[in-house]
């Protein structure tokens, strides 16, 4: 009974492949009404920080509470006595490279992620990718007084309020000195959200990280 079923399903399944598939539309003018619109190239950053500002509002409200989440799970835990990391100082000298460069892109994307590829949160996972690579090259101690002593989770807790307060304020309407197109002025309130978004990110992915390190080690 089954030799069938099994023709008639595959027949089923294969159905909608031999109808044409409908013209696609246009998009030129979606592009250049955005273009206009947020006076920004990155159309990607333009949607994400001002045509859909609701969205991206949700979402580092998620990425904190994902951060609140792994300080609930590890706060019962005992931290490790001894932080192993590499030794080799061949292995020690790329991750401390590698993490410069990552700090350098994460720059660069931050401040200029409205003008080409790039934007607050691959601005974030690039600084968190630099202090992840330096964890693992032996500075998870030197990391984690860091972290105390500049009180970066304050720090953390400030950028996500900013950003929430820039953030009505941008969809309130209330506009920014616009400099001419394509240059770092140009964005509004882009830039200074993708700034924000940054060091959230960052100090979040720090902080999630010196924890993970801290209860579970490294190597």
């Amino acid at each position: 009974m089954i030799w069938l079923y099994l023709p008639a399903l595959v027949a089923l399944c294969l159905a909608p492949l031999a109808s044409a598939l409908p013209a696609p539309a246009s998009i030129g003018p979606v592009v250049a009404s955005l273009a206009e619109q947020t006076n920004v190239p990155n159309l990607v950053s333009g949607v994400i920080l001002q045509t859909r500002l609701y969205d991206t509002v949700a979402e580092v409200v998620v990425f904190t509470l994902a951060s609140i989440g792994v300080r609930l799970l590890l706060a019962g835990e005992r931290p490790i006595p001894r932080i192993r990391g590499l030794s080799d100082p061949p292995s020690v000298v790329l991750c401390q490279l590698g993490a410069t460069i990552a700090a350098l892109i994460a720059v660069e994307l931050a401040l200029r992620g409205h003008l080409s590829p790039g934007g607050g949160f691959a601005s974030g996972v690039a600084g968190g990718t630099a202090i992840g690579l330096l964890l693992i090259s032996g500075s998870a101690e030197v990391s984690d007084r860091l972290y105390r002593r500049y009180r970066a989770d304050l720090w953390e807790k400030a950028a996500v309020v900013g950003f929430l307060l820039l953030s009505f304020l941008a969809l309130e309407g209330v506009p920014l000195p616009q400099g001419a197109f394509g240059t770092v002025q140009s964005g509004g309130w882009i830039p200074v959200l993708n700034l924000l978004v940054a060091v959230k990110v960052t100090l979040g992915s720090w902080a999630m990280v010196q924890l993970f390190v801290r209860y579970r080690g490294l190597l």
